[in-house]
């Protein structure tokens, strides 16, 4: 921008819409005809008022591309399990699951919520409704012992292969979350706090292909949401690595 004269994107686009400054002087005889239920001023102001909702949605495309240019830039995909592997890994979900609903796990191990359980493992942690003060950074540990140890199964047909691959260092994870989603379940828009995780943050998925949307906002009652800044389809198996 700055090599072209322009320091701020808003004078280049200003620069480059026709309609943003009508030059008054000039006969308008090409509208009138076109718009014979206007006047030609009424003309210029109707051209004037579409440039800047022409203008705006431009800025508005700007700033979504922008956007999912920064999200794309902080992922990394990889197709790692087979199918094989897949299915084992999937039986020890279960077993998890069954284990939860006969009442084998510490009390904030399991978290339940509509179309929704979430399995924490090593380390958990407050979050929405739990915290009893609403908004970012509020999200605490949970004392350790309140959650129980990552299951060796995590460890060795999960981890060890992300470490093998290199995917992760060696040591690296302290916390494994198993989210047990039902079909039409989904976690709403969210920032995982930055003040529990250390870059990157791992996920693998099991039992069907979804995926991962950017950017979204959320209403409810009856739940909706907007058009994600970027949508990312997420395999059975794949390995998702945000930074």
């Amino acid at each position: 921008m700055a090599a072209s004269g322009y320091t701020d994107l808003r004078e280049k686009l200003k620069s480059m819409t026709p309609y943003r400054e009508p030059n008054y002087s000039k006969s308008s005889n090409n509208s009138t005809n076109k718009t014979s239920d206007y006047g030609a001023g009424e003309s210029r102001k109707r051209k004037y008022q579409d440039s800047e909702e022409e203008y705006s949605d431009y800025e508005e495309h700007l700033r979504r591309e922008e956007a999912a240019q920064k999200v794309k830039s902080g992922i990394r995909q990889i197709k790692l399990f087979s199918s094989e592997e897949c299915v084992k890994i999937e039986a020890k979900i279960e077993e998890v699951v069954s284990r939860a609903e006969k009442g084998l796990y510490r009390e904030h191990t399991v978290d339940r919520a509509p179309l929704r359980n979430k399995y924490f493992f090593g380390e958990g942690y407050t979050y929405g409704s739990q915290l009893q003060k609403r908004g970012p950074g509020q999200e605490r540990l949970y004392p350790r012992g309140d959650v129980d140890e990552i299951p060796d199964w995590v460890r060795e047909l999960v981890i060890q292969k992300l470490v093998d691959q290199r995917v992760i260092p060696e040591g690296f994870v302290n916390s494994a979350v198993i989210n047990d989603y039902q079909p039409g379940g989904c976690i709403v828009s969210h920032v995982d706090p930055i003040h529990i995780f250390e870059r990157p943050i791992v996920s693998v998925s099991f039992f069907s292909d979804s995926a991962l949307c950017f950017g979204c906002k959320f209403q409810f009652k009856p739940i909706r949401v907007s058009e994600p800044v970027f949508f990312l389809p997420v395999k059975r198996g794949s390995v998702t690595v945000l930074r």
